[in-house]
């Protein structure tokens, strides 16, 4: 009996290495049809509540989303919740994958209720720190860039003590929310280490963790006016990258930042161009990408001379980004090029002020957005 558990235990797992193969490659109903398959072995020799059932189930629902059938995967995560004799990792595997799943459908009071469902389950060390990871996303979407930071650098510290691969991950986030609150001399350092570190990881992590931290220090630079220097992170980073994934959207989204702030609007439009056509073939590109999608067509825009379009993008970016009392930088930015659209239609320059306003409670006077808000509504008087 335990030789036959053992061989189904195998069989399951080669199944979902090739699943997880068929999602790297874009075949996500390749990846379905597999995932199902080492779900129901696992389910049989570990049983329906195991954490390794659980980790299949949660392949098979990220495929279905993957295919556009988001009603479908949110009905195979909630089925599995209500497996009787659930493993805590099991619990916490589930309900962090409905967690994102939420959150890329921007339904925001849901998904921070799930999460604290998963943060409460008292998995062990991997769901954990995964359910601590989307946990922190959550917070940075929410405008809660400081206490995100301190989640990702917790996530850091555990993951080296364990010697995962994780900490490589949640160091590149935690430098994306050093970016937004303009630490950029810490970002600097954090890239250089992400860097170094990677030179001591398996692929296809060492690779990815390259080209997150140039991504995320191109976008510190740009931030700071070095835009030059930017670009060519970027472009260094997407020739690492030819995958066309969420990823690769996002390099095209920063390099078009990067390009309007070396006047080069031309460029700009066809990394533009380039971003819109890979999210039309990502049906289950998540709000946060897609806001900042909006985010990049609302500049160009303004850079084109077209302030009506600008204001159209930036308006249904915003729509996107989740309400609250505390504005996340991306929504700050995008209230800022809708003000300054508006501006060059001849309205007032309400929102204009309120963003500053908010830029210089919310990130500081000094801060970069406070700063370009602050000349947007100069030049506005002018």
């Amino acid at each position: 009996m335990r030789l036959f558990t053992g061989r189904k235990l195998q069989q399951a797992a080669e199944l979902l290495e090739q699943a997880h193969r068929a999602e790297r490659d874009g075949g996500s109903a390749e990846a379905e049809r597999l995932a199902r398959q080492a779900a129901e072995l696992y389910g049989r020799a570990a049983g329906p509540g195991a954490a390794r059932t659980a980790g299949a189930l949660v392949t098979v629902s990220r495929s279905l989303h993957g295919q556009d059938r988001t009603a479908e995967a949110e009905r195979e995560l909630r089925a599995a919740l209500a497996t009787n004799g659930l493993e805590p990792d099991a619990e916490a595997l589930l309900r962090t994958a409905l967690t994102s799943l939420l959150r890329g459908e921007g339904r925001y009071p849901e998904a921070v209720e799930e999460i604290g469902r998963a943060l409460a389950a008292d998995p062990s060390f991997a769901p954990a720190a995964q359910a601590r990871r989307v946990n922190a996303a959550l917070l940075a979407d929410l405008g809660r860039h400081r206490e995100a930071a301190e989640q990702y650098a917790a996530l850091v510290a555990a993951g080296r003590r364990e010697r995962s691969s994780f900490a490589l991950l949640a160091e590149s986030n935690r430098l994306a929310q050093l970016t937004y609150l303009g630490e950029h001399a810490a970002v600097e350092h954090g890239a250089a280490r992400l860097k170094d570190e990677s030179t001591r990881a398996p692929e296809p992590d060492a690779t990815w963790a390259r080209v997150s931290a140039n991504n995320s220090l191109a976008v510190s630079l740009a931030l700071r006016g070095r835009h030059a220097d930017a670009g060519e992170l970027l472009r260094r980073a997407q020739a690492a990258n030819p995958a066309d994934d969420a990823f690769a959207l996002i390099l095209h989204v920063n390099l078009v930042r990067a390009l309007l702030g070396q006047g080069s609007t031309g460029a700009a439009r066809t990394e533009l161009d380039a971003a819109l056509s890979l999210a039309d073939r990502l049906p289950a590109l998540p709000d946060t990408d897609r806001s900042a999608l909006g985010l990049a067509a609302a500049t160009l825009h303004l850079a084109e001379g077209d302030p009506a379009a600008a204001e159209r993008a930036a308006r249904d970016a915003l729509a996107l980004c989740p309400p609250g009392d505390r504005p996340s930088h991306r929504t700050l930015e995008l209230r800022t090029a809708l003000g300054t659209a508006e501006t060059r239609q001849g309205r007032g320059a309400d929102t204009l002020t309120a963003a500053l306003a908010d830029w210089t409670h919310h990130f500081g006077p000094e801060h970069h957005g406070t700063a370009a808000a602050r000349a947007a509504l100069a030049a506005a008087a002018t």
